[in-house]
């Protein structure tokens, strides 16, 4: 295995990512590999700054790999890999996308504001304290059998 890797004398410390913790699974002499909870990371051995033992996990015992903190430098580009069941079906292969469930959110907050600041309404919540709604009941016909609502919170 390997030993404690010292950080670089140009390394400072606002130019590293907080330490990852793991278990390391491969080192080689131009990467390292961590397993995480969700996958496993792969690294460029120039990009670790540190590679130092894990103590509260070390003395649990809990697991076969050697537990470790990893210190990275901020931008490194690396590998990530995770273990997934494939079930054999009649289609291909494929992950599906991750997607947020709010999607558009933001897009519609911009727009929001952009809307509300024409009517010279404030767009920061819990501010204005009412909530005005407009109605209209009439259809163009005369009759009343039509309803057209707009709020403003």
């Amino acid at each position: 295995m390997t030993g404690a890797l010292h950080p670089s004398a140009s390394a400072t410390v606002g130019s590293t990512a907080p330490p990852l913790s793991g278990y390391l699974v491969a080192a080689t002499d131009r990467h390292i590999s961590v397993r995480v909870a969700d996958g496993t990371w792969t690294f460029r051995r120039a990009d670790v700054l540190s590679l130092t033992d894990w103590e509260s996990a070390a003395a649990q015992g809990i697991c076969e790999e050697r537990p470790v903190l990893v210190r990275v430098r901020s931008g490194t580009v690396a590998d990530f890999t995770q273990r997934r069941r494939v079930e054999l079906v009649d289609r291909p292969l494929t992950l599906p996308q991750d997607h947020t469930p709010a999607r558009g959110d933001d897009e519609l907050q911009r727009l929001t504001e952009i809307w509300a600041r024409t009517l010279e309404l404030t767009t920061r919540p819990g501010v204005g304290g009412a909530t005005m709604t407009c109605c209209q009941t009439r259809s163009h016909n005369g009759s009343d059998d039509g309803a057209a609502c707009d709020s403003l919170d």
